[in-house]
């Protein structure tokens, strides 16, 4: 390999540190020119493993306590009540146009947020809106913050950006017997129809023309007022109540689900839905309910 012998003996020491000391040199070196781009590479590999970690925490934590959270404090009722907002409770214009024509609340609603509160219910809002639209509404119908208990806006979590997104009560991990949803729309409640309430829509547009604020004779929310009052009463779970045709409330209505969402397949619209008001006319379908 070598031409003579003092070229094999060339540059030997008895250093056992030597290499290391090499090694040492060549990374000061490196580190010199290229030290600062290690070193950013290394923390953005850090700081996107630490938010992929706290990412999967914060989802493994929202599937266990849903989309509410813990309960914030021990309520009295063994109720919770969830209320859909736009045309269910407010109206803020025509739902085409949004006509500047200012939030207009449906009547008996103080009616129904006071009974409520006095039975100590956990009341919850949900609806597909923004937190700002939220933040505005809640100051007309609770400006002293004790009649809501929470709220859920529109978040990618539930809300699917299509006509298609749905509410279900099973997000939002409270016991199932006691949990009431009260809805305008059926396609929303169409996987816990068995605890949901229908109403007819509250929309100021179709009758502002009158002169009025809302519709003659809408008693919706004082009926529902009566249902709750009745169910907390009667000491029954939701399901049971508003399957209960001889000892529920009289107003409370029912059709076929794939009677009220045609456009639904039988086999996935099962049961039926529960409503109060004229939202449907008496059906004359007479086969078989699938439950």
């Amino acid at each position: 390999m070598y031409a003579n012998k003092e070229n094999a003996w060339k540059d030997y020491t008895d250093d056992r540190y030597y290499g290391a000391r090499r090694f040492k040199i060549y990374w000061q070196r490196m580190m010199q020119d290229r030290g600062i781009r290690y070193y950013l590479f290394g923390m953005l590999v850090i700081l996107l493993a630490a938010g992929s970690k706290l990412y999967q925490m914060q989802i493994t934590q929202q599937e266990e306590m849903g989309l509410l959270g813990p309960p914030k404090k021990k309520y009295r009722s063994r109720l919770t009540v969830v209320l859909d907002v736009d045309e269910t409770l407010v109206s803020y214009g025509d739902k085409a146009f949004r006509l500047k024509a200012g939030l207009v609340a449906r009547p008996y609603l103080a009616e129904l947020l006071d009974y409520l509160s006095s039975i100590d219910a956990e009341v919850v809002l949900w609806s597909a809106c923004t937190t700002r639209y939220m933040t505005q509404v809640l100051s007309v119908i609770d400006p002293d913050g004790v009649r809501i208990s929470q709220f859920i806006v529109k978040d990618s979590s539930w809300f699917s950006s299509d006509n298609y997104y749905e509410k279900n009560i099973l997000w939002l991990k409270r016991p199932l017997e006691n949990t009431l949803i009260v809805e305008n729309r059926a396609l929303s409640v169409r996987g816990c129809n068995a605890n949901a309430i229908l109403v007819d829509d509250f929309i100021r547009g179709e009758y502002v023309d009158t002169g009025r604020d809302q519709p003659a004779g809408d008693h919706a929310l004082r009926t529902l007022k009566e249902i709750i009052m009745d169910l907390e009463k009667s000491g029954q779970s939701v399901p049971e109540y508003l399957a209960d045709v001889k000892h529920r409330h009289k107003d409370i209505k029912e059709i076929p689900c794939h009677l009220a969402i045609r456009q639904l397949p039988e086999e996935i619209a099962r049961g039926v839905f529960y409503f109060i008001g004229e939202k449907y006319k008496p059906s004359k379908y007479t086969g078989p309910v699938m439950k």
